[in-house]
């Protein structure tokens, strides 16, 4: 899987005041998925449940265009958004790429394991500062 083809950015983590405003800190995790969909202001289109993580796919209502993907880490309770380096689209997928691109980019094996996020932002990938900084 390489890896060095994608754009790790730290969103949003559970405990942190951002979160906490929004209540996400009290909810259960299922609940927590689907508000950070709603957070992120986009429908929750894919959705793939490992132990450590999960791999979504979020896309703005009544925009096919829209798509970007992000990665949960259960034990961190911490959301990534992940972009394929080197693209011009800066998100902005189809529904229909999923499938293709999650496998091709190693996106899945990243919400099997997603403490290598944290390899990530320390440099392994390129990366992006997290949101609100």
């Amino acid at each position: 899987m390489d890896t060095n083809n994608l754009i790790v950015d730290r969103i949003l983590q559970v405990h942190e005041p951002n979160a906490k405003g929004l209540g996400l800190d009290r909810l259960e995790e299922d609940r927590l998925l689907l508000g950070f969909g709603r957070w992120a202001e986009g429908q929750i289109k894919k959705w793939i449940d490992y132990a450590n993580g999960a791999l979504l796919f979020i896309m703005v209502p009544g925009d096919p265009e829209s798509g970007m993907f992000y990665v949960y880490d259960r034990t961190d309770q911490t959301f990534w958004m992940v972009d394929l380096a080197g693209s011009s689209r800066l998100g902005g997928y189809r529904l229909g790429e999923f499938e293709h691109l999650a496998q091709a980019h190693g996106l899945k094996a990243l919400a099997q394991n997603p403490q290598r996020l944290l390899e990530a932002n320390r440099g392994t990938f390129e990366k992006c500062r997290p949101f609100g900084v």
